[in-house]
């Protein structure tokens, strides 16, 4: 009989073993409760955080925001004064080498922000990219922490966001990572 229970407590553990470590490797995000995530990442340098956050309900296309900073300082909320619509893209990335991903992207001002997630085999890069609107390259890119992007590439996530429409810039020229050196 003890080794059905040592058997049985091995099974349970193996089986939810790898289920509770994702839980604990998911960084925490920005959104709200009961908002769905479709893309999150704590940046590599400093102490903050990338979210895109999908308002609950089956609205298409859905109403979204973007949250860049901590959870107690957000320094960067889009669109602001609690509008939940805007003009978010969302694009499929498809690169040589069986490479493709997902980016989401919206104007603020004068500025373009490019939310990434590319992987392929023993390859993974996500973050965020800002370029001024008119400029062929970011001036900025904000990585991710290494294996912390999250939800980009969900397929429900993906679903819900293709409404969106694609960024042509982005479908027809890749993504304006900046210049080496910048």
């Amino acid at each position: 009989m003890r080794v059905l229970k040592n058997s049985l407590a091995a099974t349970l553990f193996l089986t939810a073993a790898p289920v509770l470590a994702a839980a604990a490797a998911t960084p925490p995000s920005l959104c709200a409760a009961g908002e769905q995530v479709a893309f999150n990442c704590p940046l590599a340098h400093g102490h903050k955080t990338v979210s895109l956050c999908l308002q609950p309900g089956d609205a298409n296309p859905p109403a979204a925001h973007y949250v860049f900073g901590t959870a107690s300082h957000p320094e960067l909320v889009y669109p602001t004064g609690g509008a939940a619509r805007a003009d978010f893209r969302s694009s499929h990335l498809m690169f040589m080498g069986g490479t493709g991903g997902q980016a989401y992207s919206f104007v603020n001002a004068d500025t373009k922000y490019i939310l990434y997630d590319v992987a392929g085999i023993g390859f993974e890069d996500a973050g965020v990219l800002v370029q001024p609107v008119g400029q062929a390259v970011a001036s900025t890119e904000l990585k991710c922490q290494a294996g912390t992007a999250g939800n980009s590439l969900n397929a429900g996530v993906m679903d819900r966001t293709r409404s969106w429409g694609a960024d042509p810039d982005l479908t027809g020229s890749g993504l304006p990572y900046p210049k080496p050196g910048k």
